[in-house]
């Protein structure tokens, strides 16, 4: 198979859902259209939670289909990230959640360490 000998332009971040299910009916709504999509998670992933879908998911597109898929999802122009410097974790949201995955140890931890109290004290 030939090798374009056009780019077709950088990742564009289109919009962001709330969680997975939204951002794949939009990826199969674009598909439709044939304009090719990825959803990334913007989260943890699914390895630390078990599960993507309640995670916020990015919307990503080549910059040369970003605004015909803009007009496909109904969505403001004005609201596009170029994919590779607004990739997914970065900003508030990606600090949130580093600072819940610190609770989290912090309280495992604790567990850890009073374990035996609490074993030795129900005995």
């Amino acid at each position: 198979m030939p090798r374009p000998t056009q780019t077709p332009g950088k990742p564009v971040r289109l919009t962001t859902f709330e969680n997975e299910p939204m951002a794949r009916l939009a990826e199969q709504r674009l598909l439709w259209e044939g304009i090719p999509s990825v959803v990334r998670s913007l989260g943890v992933g699914p390895g630390l939670w078990g599960t993507a879908g309640n995670l916020p998911q990015a919307l990503e597109v080549l910059q040369s289909d970003a605004v015909r898929a803009a007009e496909v999802l109904e969505l403001p122009a004005a609201q596009l990230t170029e994919g590779a410097g607004g990739r997914a974790g970065s900003g508030p949201r990606r600090q949130a959640n580093l600072g819940l995955i610190m609770i989290v140890i912090v309280i495992a931890g604790v567990l850890i360490v009073t374990a035996p109290a609490f074993v030795r004290l129900f005995r």
